[in-house]
């Protein structure tokens, strides 16, 4: 138990700490009916800053409320983090080399976090989306985007797109090749996938004009 509390109290995990028991302390006030449910179930990338929606997008964190990913992120993190120092960490003699050591499982606690919680969120969206107003999903459909990796084909590539102002990083997928710098036409996202169709510009244009 002493070390335990050592680990969970000491740097970097006491970040982890802080930022779970706010958590936990937050869901146990909402639980009693004081705080408004409007903020539990506000989506992380339709309300607030836009800047940050469009962040959170971006790292694959929207579509559940803000509070459930605050929560995943730092129980992932703790966990990352504890275990690092746990096996890790309390082989190390204090000095520049622990410093450094501590430096990196802090960085990688929240790369980890992010990408577990991206995952753990995608099947939970389907549950919130009754909540949610214009998802943006449905709000990128008829946008322009821009092919940012080498090329894009029917099983990877990534696109620059912009909504309210904001920059997405988007997973996309096509039926012809697309290569770097092309304009596309986001045509429908692709839940099982997380990515979006997308057809050239110049395809796109070709089709109405039909």
């Amino acid at each position: 138990m002493p070390l335990f509390i050592s680990i969970i109290t000491s740097f970097p995990t006491v970040i982890f700490t802080v930022l779970l028991s706010v958590a936990v302390l937050y869901w146990l006030v909402s639980l009693s009916g004081l705080v408004d449910s409007d903020v539990v179930e506000g989506d992380v990338g339709e309300g607030g800053s836009l800047a940050l929606g469009g962040l959170l997008a971006t790292l694959g964190l929207h579509g559940v409320p803000l509070p459930l990913v605050i929560t995943l992120l730092a129980l992932t993190g703790w966990l990352f983090s504890y275990f690092a120092m746990l096996l890790l960490g309390t082989h190390l003699n204090p000095g520049l080399l622990l410093w450094v050591f501590n430096g990196v499982v802090l960085i990688l606690g929240f790369v980890v976090a992010t990408i577990i919680t991206s995952l753990l969120i995608r099947p939970m969206r389907p549950l919130f989306r009754p909540a949610q107003h214009l998802p943006i999903e449905q709000r990128l459909t008829g946008k322009q985007c821009t092919v940012r990796s080498g090329e894009v084909t029917k099983e990877k590539g990534r696109a620059d797109a912009h909504i309210d102002g904001d920059h997405l990083i988007l997973q996309v997928r096509s039926d012809s090749a697309l290569v770097r710098g092309e304009r596309a036409i986001i045509i429908q996202y692709l839940f099982t996938e997380d990515a979006y169709w997308v057809v050239s510009e110049k395809d796109f244009e070709a089709g109405l004009a039909d």
